[in-house]
């Protein structure tokens, strides 16, 4: 099995199809002082969405584009996310960190996003995975959406390098939609593949929601690869 992992809900409804249509984690941006404004969810829903994972059995991730460490750990606190995944353009985990999320919230694993822009992304994912649970690989880098959030691909031979090196589980993103998803496990063979842009339709104003219709063919077509390789 390769994770197929569906970002970023906003809303209930959409949160639930976006289940229906077979991702395995769904991820989505609490309410905090950073991201699109427009994308930020109400922590009573959070709540909701999170409680319908836990039914499920979907994973649930809390991302973090706020750069205040303090916060995040609230959240982590108050949400108790399957997942907290950080991914601002200003804060990176570290061994201190890891330490402060396990006293609040011990059963949240810890994913760290790596911009993959030259080969030092190798360097960066490994160090990392000294004390995160995760790492997740992307592309594109700007203040409101921190790591990713581009729809932008990056060197694959970089990712493949990521998780044959780290030690750690991986999870690729950066512009992966139904229309690549296959090639991206064929070709680096990761733990999960992540999608945001590709399968959202997006409005002005930063306004957007997932197109259910992508998200179920990219969650086929990563099934089908993942059994090419055995997975």
């Amino acid at each position: 099995m390769v994770i197929k992992q569906i970002y970023s809900l906003i809303e209930y409804d959409e949160s639930v199809a976006t289940m229906d249509a077979g991702a395995d984690n769904i991820g989505l941006v609490p309410m905090q002082n950073g991201g699109v404004p427009a994308h930020r969810v109400p922590i009573e829903r959070v709540h909701r969405i999170f409680d319908e994972c836990r039914r499920r059995g979907v994973t649930s991730v809390a991302i973090m584009l706020t750069n205040d460490p303090d916060e995040m750990i609230e959240l982590a606190r108050e949400i108790q996310p399957d997942i907290l995944h950080i991914a601002g353009d200003g804060y990176a985990a570290d061994a201190a960190f890891a330490d402060r999320l396990k006293q609040v919230a011990p059963n949240t694993k810890l994913m760290q996003a790596v911009l993959v822009d030259d080969e030092s992304a190798v360097d960066r994912a490994k160090e990392y995975a000294k004390y995160c649970d995760i790492i997740l690989t992307d592309s594109g880098l700007a203040p409101d959406t921190g790591i990713g959030a581009s729809g932008l691909t990056h060197d694959w031979s970089i990712d493949a390098r990521i998780v044959a090196e780290c030690g750690k589980p991986v999870i690729m993103a950066g512009g992966l939609g139904p229309d690549n998803v296959a090639e991206a496990i064929l070709t680096c063979k990761p733990y999960g593949v992540d999608s945001l842009t590709k399968t959202s339709i997006k409005y002005d104003g930063g306004h957007m929601e997932k197109d259910i219709e992508k998200v179920r063919l990219f969650c086929e077509r990563a099934d089908a690869a993942a059994a090419q390789i055995g997975r």
